[in-house]
């Protein structure tokens, strides 16, 4: 699936694509489902026609049990903007079931020179976003899942996994410095430098400070070796507005600690489905 990928979305190849999907695949990407030979065939042309051709300086991959998680880094031979491409598939082992895929929007708007307004404009209209009202004073507090509960860990990185879902979870902070590699690289959605555990700390920080009635919500945990993914949501109040935050999470670990981490959400999607976010802002 790697390479398929590689070949389809850096080099053009989009039958390399197609030929791995079922009549049934739903792909779902800028917060829309797409079916059919049509629609999912234009996927990989909207992308090359926006971003043109692209090389892979770098991939990530973590497979457990008929679901991939894979990101792709793209970057074009005249600038060094990068791109990352982030994919969750669920496959049968030969054919893609269902996928999820989250583009650095902000990034793709800087590597092809336009101005995010006009990308926004570009990008589909988003499917109704319907969220079950939820309040966490109704809820105990053994109810809500942790990674531990939903992956197969061995006990050293299930600490490790549970600790991290408590920085967003919990909005305990003081986890970050213990759970870090000092010398951690860490890649956040919409903030364009990579980032150190102080970045971290502020990242999560600033987004407490801008939501109430926050509830970070995990979907699936991949584990393979030392790489770990994890497919999540953001729920939380806005002025008002309840949102969601689709994200998805890949960590590599180095001697007990987090040494790498990429997360991504497609920032500019979030921002047609909820023009009056500043979430993402500053």
């Amino acid at each position: 699936m790697l390479t398929m990928l590689t070949n389809t979305f850096a080099k053009g190849d989009i039958n390399a694509l197609t030929s791995k999907l079922l009549h049934s695949s739903c792909w779902q990407q800028h917060n829309v489902k797409h079916y059919g030979e049509d629609q999912l065939r234009s996927i990989p042309q909207n992308w090359l026609a926006t971003a043109g051709r692209r090389n892979v300086v770098a991939s990530q991959l973590v497979e457990q049990d008929g679901h991939m998680a894979i990101n792709l880094t793209l970057s074009a031979d005249d600038n060094n903007h990068a791109i990352n491409y982030t994919f969750w598939l669920e496959t049968n082992g030969e054919f893609i079931k269902s996928a999820v895929a989250m583009i650095d929007t902000p990034a793709l708007a800087k590597a092809t020179g336009q101005d995010e307004e006009s990308l926004i404009k570009m990008l589909p209209t988003p499917d109704a976003q319907v969220i079950v009202d939820y309040d966490q004073q109704d809820h105990l507090q053994n109810e809500l899942a942790i990674p531990s509960h939903i992956a197969s860990l061995n006990a050293d990185v299930a600490l490790l996994l549970d600790a991290w879902w408590s920085i967003w979870a919990k909005s305990q902070l003081a986890s970050i410095d213990e759970l870090y590699d000092a010398k951690a690289t860490i890649q956040l959605p919409g903030v364009e430098a990579t980032q150190d555990a102080n970045g971290l700390f502020n990242f999560v920080l600033a987004k407490y400070n801008r939501l109430s009635r926050v509830f970070a919500q995990l979907e699936h945990v991949l584990a393979d070796d030392n790489r770990i993914a994890i497919k999540w949501y953001l729920d939380g109040d806005e002025n008002g507005q309840r949102i969601r935050v689709p994200m998805l999470t890949m960590l590599t670990l180095q001697q007990g600690k987090i040494a790498h981490e990429l997360t991504t959400t497609d920032v500019l999607a979030f921002q047609k489905r909820y023009p009056k976010s500043f979430l993402f802002h500053g």
